[in-house]
């Protein structure tokens, strides 16, 4: 099983813009809107976050996985309900990952948690 501790806060960017929030609580906000979610695969989530509609050729740039890695990560967000694959309009050829009206409700609900903390 893979080592579930918290990053170092000193050599790691912040995972969202939420404030102070710990990782320990992204981690549960997402875990609610997915039991069972890996760290790689909120990493994942993270990065469709930051980066909107994206090809997992983006993502795997921007998290430093593999394509393998990253389209197994993709695979069970799409299962969780939290992203969503098409075609790119653009280019026939060309998927793209986005995030699902499920999917925007877990950056809302730890933005929430920020203003509460705040």
């Amino acid at each position: 099983m893979a080592d579930q501790t918290p990053p170092d806060v000193a050599t790691c960017p912040p995972s969202l813009s939420v404030g102070l929030l710990s990782y320990e609580r992204v981690t549960s906000e997402m875990r609610k809107a997915a039991p069972g979610i890996t760290a790689e695969q909120i990493q994942t989530f993270i990065a469709v976050l930051r980066k909107g509609r994206c090809s997992q050729i983006e993502i795997c740039r921007i998290t430093g996985f593999t394509r393998q890695a990253t389209s197994r990560h993709v695979a069970k967000l799409v299962k969780a309900g939290l992203l969503v694959q098409r075609r790119d309009p653009e280019s026939g050829r060309r998927q793209v990952v986005r995030l699902t009206a499920l999917g925007r409700l877990v950056p809302a609900a730890l933005n929430g948690i920020s203003r509460r903390l705040n």
